[in-house]
């Protein structure tokens, strides 16, 4: 498999097929983060759209110091945070766990309907939970247990310390336990 950086260099030359290749391989990856960040499928495609398209704009930017994937994390985390910022209601973000077990077709069309009803009701507590954290708590939980990222990864995404991330993982997990103890005995 041809690397990234193959790509990412082609790109800078005006190769538009190159970013479309990058696009390819990285487009799962960058919604599923803007749809745990965002909470519903529109504003995750949204996102995932302007992600993309602002790092086609700052692609010369890229420095080559770090993977061109944690790179991308970077630009999507970004374009989140503004969306967050942006946002006037954070309704919508309730129903991102039941959405996405749908999308991603983990759910298996032979389970009871009222097995279902149990997980969609769980994964709407749980995402309710995550949404009230504060942002950087968010984040932290986001790129850690729903993108399955490094310390290392997330620390460069971040531009933090390994002590930060861990700080901030602890914190967040702390507050989701009261949060959710309640629900979950």
């Amino acid at each position: 498999m041809i690397p990234d950086d193959v790509y990412v260099h082609k790109t800078v030359e005006g190769d538009v097929e190159a970013f479309n290749e990058l696009v390819n391989r990285h487009h799962t990856k960058i919604y599923g983060l803007a749809y745990r960040m965002l909470g519903n499928a529109e504003d995750a495609e949204d996102a995932t759209q302007e992600t993309f398209l602002e790092a086609y704009k700052s692609i010369k930017t890229f420095r080559f110091q770090s993977q061109f994937g944690t790179w991308l994390y970077k630009v999507g985390l970004n374009t989140c945070n503004q969306y967050i910022r942006k946002a006037k209601s954070r309704n919508r973000m309730l129903d991102a766990y039941t959405d996405n077990t749908a999308a991603c077709g983990m759910t298996e069309e032979r389970e009871v309907p009222d097995r279902l009803a149990i997980k969609t009701e769980q994964s709407q507590v749980v995402q309710a939970a995550i949404d009230r954290l504060p942002p950087k708590q968010r984040e932290v939980i986001t790129l850690f247990y729903m993108q399955h990222l490094k310390y290392k990864e997330i620390a460069e995404i971040l531009n933090c310390s390994l002590g930060t991330v861990a700080s901030r993982l602890n914190k967040a997990t702390q507050n989701l336990k009261v949060k959710l103890e309640k629900y979950y005995l």
